[in-house]
């Protein structure tokens, strides 16, 4: 098509050329770059989706995406958080969004993200993570138990006397 408008007028043809490299070339729509956040969680990706969640949670308010697909993607970032080990982070960042996104932080999300700082072997850090989660809601403290149990039971098995000491000061041993 286009060879047939550069026999009648180049301009158009060039014109037109450039709208079609600007079209296919264009930043992916808001859902897409969810969907690929979403991708790269699933593959294991999580140090890109550390990464990238930020950036894209800012565009997500930006272009008015709305806060449930601002959410999502702050929810992958921060069970990232949790999946690499970074219960620090992780808790600074549940912090954070309690605060951002009211009634979305709920007492199991603590929960998850402590099992998989824990999973991950970083057991000072879930300690974390699981004390906060505690802390902030009192009346759910029975979800923590088995994650708390879970998480004493595996450090005194390694020998982490790190975590077996921010245990004891904490007053789970």
């Amino acid at each position: 098509m286009i060879h047939l408008i550069r026999r009648r007028n180049p301009l158009t043809a060039a014109l037109l050329g450039l709208c079609l490299v600007a079209v296919g070339c264009g930043a992916p729509s808001v859902d897409d770059a969810i969907a690929e956040l979403q991708a790269s969680y699933n593959g294991g990706s999580y140090e890109a989706v550390v990464s990238e969640a930020p950036a894209l949670a800012k565009r997500c308010n930006s272009e008015g995406a709305g806060e449930l697909k601002a959410w999502k993607v702050e929810k992958l970032g921060v069970l990232s958080l949790g999946k690499l080990g970074k219960g620090e982070d992780a808790a600074k960042e549940l912090d954070r969004l309690d605060g951002a996104f009211s009634g979305k932080v709920k007492p199991e999300l603590y929960g998850e993200i402590g099992g998989y700082v824990t999973d991950s072997g970083n057991y000072t850090e879930a300690i974390t993570v699981l004390d906060a989660g505690a802390k902030k809601y009192p009346e759910k403290s029975a979800l923590f138990t088995p994650f708390i149990d879970s998480c004493k039971t595996a450090a005194t098995q390694a020998g982490d006397s790190a975590a077996i000491e921010k245990l004891k000061s904490l007053g789970y041993l």
